[in-house]
């Protein structure tokens, strides 16, 4: 048995694992993260598209905006709680976001493309209504107000919008609209390989290849038990997915995105999303360095659908940028606590067990900056530190895993 008690063991060493032990370590709480795996970020972080989502995208989603002000909520809080970072490279203006040299992000704004239906009014009206909130969004005053509170309400968003871009798509000749939307693309590397520098620096300790066997109250703490070790801490949070399922038999649903990595993308290409009222032909591109991309679509829920739909994903590219390469591809996961198996829920979720075990489902990368600081108040009952001293940058990136794009172009760089 391990000697040493903590105060907080995180289970499972993903964004989400990283983001609430980095915000209880900036606390001065001593945590030990636990992962089965070998490195960090090896799983659900480890096969995303690192796309930073501002919200804009889910305006088409049928929730009253409410996954539209969670995201915007989350763009509150990394100004907030995260900009004393010196690669979080956001700074806020009367105009939108301003993206600055090499950092956390890129000056990769994602172009929305908005399929012309001519013939289908009720597509009409929510590309008129999506697009002019993108607009909003792109312009917000980030300097002198928040944008995840109640200007974004669906009852404030103004019924002209929905109808006041429709003329423009009847005298379009084009294919698509298109919006230089306000989402843009990370590195998502160094972002969390920052964060848990910070953790480390301030007291985190770190158990890999520790898959969990048990979790248990005992006395006035709790215990984790492991493949190789048993640990006490006072407070436990699962913040795995598979063991929060396990654990109290909750159901988390699980989404595959294929993607294709994918070589000589054309210099002039956008990183962009296709949109459509039906969705399957919904594809996306995001440029990383050396023309190198990463080409997906939907999330399918179903392994059985994954190669077909993958083929289709490929196909389609090809006729958008016939010079493309495949490289080789993947299978991005989508994690997520849902009543209906058949509807995505893209929100985080923080439940407490007992008095002493709490769990977290992330839901999206882009919502830990909110998710983070959200479980500390729910504990504490305040809001956690806005400021804390960083740690040199080796200090986590050593333990982190590559994505799998990255993964996939080494080898390939490598084998050539």
């Amino acid at each position: 048995m391990n000697d040493q008690k903590y105060d907080w063991i995180v289970v499972g060493g993903g964004i989400a694992g990283i983001s609430v032990a980095e915000i209880l370590c900036r606390e001065g709480k001593s945590v030990l993260i636990i992962e089965k795996n070998s490195q960090i970020a090896s799983e659900t972080s480890k096969v995303f598209h690192e796309w930073l989502h501002t919200g804009a995208l889910y305006s088409l989603v049928p929730d009253n905006l409410i996954t539209t002000r969670y995201l915007l909520g989350a763009m509150d809080d990394l100004l907030d709680y995260y900009s004393f970072y010196n690669r979080m490279n956001l700074t806020p203006s009367e105009n939108g976001l301003l993206i600055g040299d090499y950092g956390w992000f890129n000056n990769d704004r994602i172009e929305y493309r908005y399929r012309v239906r001519k013939l289908n009014p009720i597509w009409m009206s929510m590309v008129s209504r999506a697009m002019n909130i993108g607009h909003l969004i792109n312009t917000h005053d980030w300097l002198r107000r928040n944008a995840g509170g109640s200007e974004y309400d669906s009852a404030k968003i103004k019924l002209k919008y929905s109808f006041d871009r429709i003329s423009e798509q009847f005298s379009s000749s084009d294919k698509f609209l298109t919006l230089e939307s306000p989402d843009f693309t990370m590195n998502s590397r160094i972002l969390m390989g920052d964060l848990l520098s910070t953790a480390v620096h301030n007291g985190l300790e770190i158990a890999a290849s520790e898959p969990v066997e048990s979790i248990f109250e005992s006395g006035s703490g709790a215990k984790v038990e492991t493949s190789a070790n048993l640990y006490e801490s006072d407070n436990v949070v699962i913040c795995s997915p598979d063991v929060v399922s396990k654990e109290f038999n909750v159901p988390i649903n699980t989404g595959y995105a294929p993607m294709a990595v994918v070589d000589n993308v054309p210099e002039s290409e956008k990183s962009f999303v296709e949109l459509d009222y039906y969705t399957k032909t919904c594809i996306n591109l995001l440029k990383k360095e050396n023309r190198v991309g990463l080409a997906g679509g939907i999330t399918v829920n179903k392994e059985k659908d994954i190669k077909p739909y993958l083929k289709y994903i490929i196909m389609e590219h090809k006729k958008r940028n016939p010079e493309i390469r495949v490289v080789d591809d993947y299978v991005g996961l989508k994690r997520e606590l849902v009543q209906d198996k058949d509807k995505r829920n893209y929100l985080y979720h923080i439940n407490q067990h007992s008095s002493k075990i709490w769990s977290v489902v992330l839901g999206k990368f882009s919502l830990s900056f909110s998710m983070a600081p959200e479980f500390y108040r729910r504990v504490y009952v305040q809001n956690p530190k806005k400021l804390s001293e960083q740690g040199a940058n080796e200090l986590g990136s050593s333990i982190l895993s590559k994505t799998s794009w990255r993964e996939i172009i080494d080898n390939n760089q490598r084998d050539n």
